[in-house]
């Protein structure tokens, strides 16, 4: 007898799980494009039946169920239609009763897990999402820089061909713009760990950026101004041409006659500055 009351209990789920799948495949036929109207309106029919017939397997399900000893927790039409994975069955298929009493078959917990990982794997991707934004900006820099070349270098010698490249220059500059609006709306969001400076693709000389205007929309929409700072090592400073100090006297008047606030040194430049010795 009790056999054949967990027979007629997996017949039941089996039922149930099967006409779920069904249901599933006929709502993502009708999400699909290029899905005529009559075909359209037969699966909405299909689907309003399919509901009937869930509504039958749930209920004779619930029966089977309640036969068991301890009886299965009743199912609702709201939890079947709400199920995203078939893993759900295969917990109700099970009828270990040590398996039944474990802390994971509870579906809270089992969706705090899911919940744990999600946000687990979210934090690797926004580590792989902070590379993806530098490469992204370093190409869109880097394409900016190829175009301006290639059209200083035929607009001479081939003036069709630069008006060709300009024009596919603009229409490539509108695309970036409307990337890195994107961008700058994502660096605006709270927690953002990214960067919006462009970097330097391997392989690449970056002599290429000299003397090479950047792009509008690197200083405009994401706010990065691109400094060039050229440093020189001091040459080594001839000592016979220092004038040496007699005493040390000298050397303190030398250091007085500089000692002048501020407000004063920057009315002797604007003097200085507006001084015509014609």
């Amino acid at each position: 007898l009790i056999l054949l009351t967990e027979r007629k209990y997996l017949i039941a789920l089996a039922e149930v799980e099967q006409l779920v799948v069904q249901r599933l495949l006929e709502l993502t036929k009708l999400g699909m494009s290029g899905v005529v109207y009559k075909l359209c309106d037969k699966i909405s029919r299909a689907l309003k039946t399919r509901s009937e017939a869930i509504r039958r397997a749930i209920a004779i399900y619930n029966e089977a169920g309640a036969a068991l000893n301890p009886p299965r927790e009743r199912l609702s039409f709201a939890q079947v239609i709400n199920t995203t994975s078939l893993a759900e069955f295969d917990l109700l298929r099970d009828t270990h009763q040590d398996i039944c009493q474990q802390p994971w078959t509870q579906p809270a917990r089992r969706e705090a897990m899911v919940l744990y990982f999600g946000i687990k794997r979210a934090k690797e991707e926004i580590q792989r999402l902070n590379v993806e934004i530098s490469r992204l900006i370093t190409f869109m820099v880097d394409e900016h820089v190829d175009y301006y070349s290639a059209i200083a270098s035929t607009i001479i010698a081939n003036p069709a061909l630069a008006v060709e490249l300009q024009q596919r220059w603009v229409h490539t500059t509108r695309i970036n713009t409307s990337i890195c609006k994107r961008l700058a709306a994502t660096s605006r969001l709270h927690g953002f760990s990214g960067s919006l400076f462009p970097g330097t693709r391997e392989g690449r000389d970056p002599d290429l950026r000299d003397k090479i205007p950047p792009p509008r929309w690197l200083a405009s929409v994401l706010g990065v101004a691109q400094v060039s700072v050229i440093y020189e090592e001091p040459h080594d400073v001839d000592m016979d041409l220092v004038p040496e100090c007699n005493n040390e006297e000298e050397s303190e008047l030398g250091v007085k006659e500089l000692d002048i606030d501020e407000d004063n040194m920057a009315a002797l430049m604007n003097h200085l500055s507006t001084f015509d010795d014609s």
